[in-house]
């Protein structure tokens, strides 16, 4: 077949990656047709700043992985390369494409990716790992999923655990820009006083290192902490009191706390 005159057989592939709709390979598309997953475990995208300056510079490095669907293709792994992309006002992009697989397949697969690099906040991943537990039948019990993501039965249990936090700590977990370690937010999830994990979350978040936080766990359980703190906002100004770890103690700074905020 004789090529367009100025034209190569590259060309023709990404004239037809761009126009048409290709089934398999890796290719250079509009990045108008990508569309993301709405179940990817990844809903916080934190620190992008640098990942966008990198594609300003020298372009998007690894190719996102996607799948057919429709006229579009469907993002499996990449979200956060193709919205670093998009910010950094790339048209096209390199793809490489997958065969169309079932739902609970791709989140099996995407899910332990996740595990693996420990790349989504621990409260997304632990939704994940749940919904894949109660959704995929074939999987049955903790343990099926433990031996799925390469991972022991009770490090499993403890991840499903950060669960328990109370509502507002798992927001804190979910929207902040500091990425708590899993270890360190299961082990918080184990102590069974709320307030504690709240001091113990606050402190996380913070950047304390671990060693910190076992420390304190460990005064916690013993009864030996060299005292309480509780803190709330509202409407941009914050309240906060300080007082010793007796068990009387707590009601009172509680009601301080509030008199407080009133």
């Amino acid at each position: 077949m004789k090529l367009p005159e100025g034209k190569s057989r590259l060309d023709l592939v990404k004239a037809g990656a761009t126009g048409g709709f290709a089934k398999r390979g890796r290719l250079v598309v509009n990045i108008d047709r990508l569309v993301e997953d709405a179940k990817n475990e990844r809903k916080t995208f934190r620190n992008m700043e640098g990942l966008i300056e990198s594609i300003k510079t020298v372009g998007l490095v690894e190719p996102i992985t996607v799948t057919p669907e429709g006229e579009s293709y469907r993002i499996l792994t990449g979200h956060r390369r193709y919205r670093a992309a998009k910010s950094a006002g790339l048209k096209e992009v390199e793809v490489l494409i997958r065969e169309p697989e079932s739902e609970l397949t791709r989140r099996r697969k995407s899910v332990v990716s996740n595990v693996q690099r420990e790349d989504v906040g621990v409260v997304e991943l632990a939704e994940a790992l749940k919904a894949l537990l109660d959704e995929d039948a074939n999987i049955g019990t903790q343990r099926g999923l433990a031996r799925i993501i390469g991972k022991r039965e009770p490090w499993l249990s403890d991840m499903l655990r950060v669960l328990t936090l109370p509502p507002d700590l798992q927001q804190k977990l979910r929207i902040s820009e500091v990425s708590v370690p899993y270890d360190t937010a299961m082990r918080i999830a184990r102590v069974t006083d709320p307030i504690a994990q709240g001091s113990l979350i606050e402190l996380a978040l913070k950047g304390a290192p671990a060693s910190e936080i076992r420390q304190r766990i460990n005064e916690f359980k013993s009864g030996k902490t060299r005292g309480l703190r509780f803190q709330r906002s509202v409407g941009g100004y914050t309240a906060s009191v300080n007082g010793p770890a007796r068990r009387d103690a707590k009601r009172k700074m509680l009601a301080t706390l509030n008199a407080l905020i009133e």
